[in-house]
């Protein structure tokens, strides 16, 4: 076997190594039986949609004010570490829901889970690109995203069945939050023990790429967690081991000025705003279910339903991820006029056609991803993408304050026409501004 060949071969086997580990955090970190049903925990507790719509805006306001600041810590330390940091926080909070279910347990359950975001928004999609890029597999982030998208989806429907059948026994709802925190070990131990990747500055560039540790004059391997060490000429925007004020404040400013300043990355971080903003729809479902007359075992089906359309969503974005802006957007369009016959109608089961707008809806913002991936620096990837989960977190909270004062009673229904407007213009945006993948622009 040639020198070349077996390279290749070592980095076939790293990437299959790489993806397996992925997709099992991606299963694990989202299997959780209560996260179909915890707004009926909160309802049961005495907690009206009202006060609910006034949990989700505390909770967006406080991963707004924490989004970019911890997006420069990622694009400074460990991503690993700082994700498992992050899945400890939503821990805590939940196990706070579950001992103290109060309006002012839930709100400070909801303040840690919102920290929890802001700390993961950035790293997950940096840490991802940087790992499958030491392995020479950068160019595969858009499938690979789409699978880590399918895997987290599976989580969710496997536990949302099995909390479905553990309600129709008579199993509770704080039962399926014990569960929902018992996965939480799983995930953390995954995410701390994926190969350490380093980034520092690429000579001719200006941007960064990861690296590992290694030094200078030893071979390149390109086994995970190995990789030769490019020269460094931002001294400011290269990663360490220690915290520094003013490496994280230049780094900072300068995603900044990368999300702002360039009019594509600009327009990418605009259109994945709206969409991560406005994917909120399940989570008022499992009220409307009830307000429409349905028990609370149906809840749980219905909204499995609705995320396999999230599956099917991944499917496409996995099997095609070179569709065009107009194809997608289009198709979002599309799934925003069904949904809104889901929401028109009074049954249970037609808000089951929501499933055809969320696989629209995943499609199109696992493309969005991927196209804001390519174009986005190295040294400032997680900045850069959390700016834009800034964004959606101020398109969260301004859409949660528009369901809450438009909710008749418990039933938040009205206030989901609000969010399909957005949605919609969301399509015509991606039908202008969503490029083509960077290999297809030359």
């Amino acid at each position: 076997m040639t020198g070349s060949s077996a390279e290749d071969a070592t980095e076939r086997v790293a990437f299959a190594g790489l993806k397996g580990r992925l997709y099992s955090l991606a299963f694990i970190d989202e299997f959780g039986p209560i996260y179909a049903v915890y707004t009926l925990w909160f309802n049961d507790n005495g907690i009206s949609t009202a006060r609910l719509s006034t949990v989700f805006i505390v909770w967006a306001a406080i991963a707004l004010a924490l989004e970019i600041p911890s997006g420069a810590l990622a694009d400074r330390i460990d991503r690993r570490r700082l994700l498992g940091a992050a899945f400890t926080i939503r821990g805590a909070g939940i196990a706070l829901w579950l001992v103290w279910p109060t309006f002012t347990g839930v709100l400070i359950g909801a303040s840690l889970w919102a920290l929890h975001d802001a700390l993961a928004s950035g790293a997950w999609e940096a840490m991802i690109h940087d790992e499958l890029d030491e392995v020479g597999q950068a160019r595969s982030y858009a499938t690979v995203m789409a699978r880590i998208g399918q895997f987290s989806h599976l989580g969710i429907a496997a536990s949302t069945l099995l909390g479905a059948a553990l309600l129709r026994i008579d199993v509770g709802l704080e039962t399926l939050g014990w569960l929902t925190l018992a996965a939480h070990a799983g995930s953390i131990a995954l995410v701390v023990t994926l190969p350490e990747v380093r980034w520092h500055g690429a000579a001719d560039e200006g941007t960064v790429r990861p690296t590992t540790a290694d030094a200078p004059d030893n071979p390149p391997d390109r086994s995970i967690g190995a990789g030769p060490v490019a020269e460094t000429i931002l001294p400011d925007l290269t990663a360490d081991d220690t915290f520094s004020y003013r490496a994280w404040w230049s780094t900072l400013r300068t995603g900044v000025r990368d999300a702002r300043s360039d009019p594509l990355i600009a327009r990418l971080v605009a259109v994945g705003a709206m969409l991560e903003g406005l994917f909120i729809v399940d989570e008022y479902v499992p009220l409307i279910v009830r307000a429409r007359g349905g028990t609370d075992a149906t809840a749980p089906i219905v909204v499995f339903v609705v995320w396999v359309g999230l599956l099917v969503g991944g499917e496409i974005a996995a099997r095609r991820p070179a569709l065009s802006g107009r194809l997608l957007g289009g198709a979002l369009i599309g799934g925003v006029a069904v949904m809104a016959v889901a929401f028109a109608t009074s049954s249970v089961w037609t808000l089951m056609l929501v499933a055809l707008g969320y696989a629209a809806l995943q499609a199109l913002w696992v493309a969005s991803d991927a196209r804001l991936q390519e174009h986005t620096p190295a040294a400032t990837r997680a900045t850069v993408t959390s700016v834009r989960g800034f964004g959606s977190a101020t398109i969260s909270m301004l859409a949660f304050v528009a369901i809450g004062a438009m909710s008749e009673g418990d039933d938040p229904t009205r206030g989901q026409f609000v969010v399909l407007t957005a949605l919609a213009v969301a399509g015509v945006l991606a039908v202008r501004w969503l490029p083509p993948p960077a290999e297809m622009e030359s």
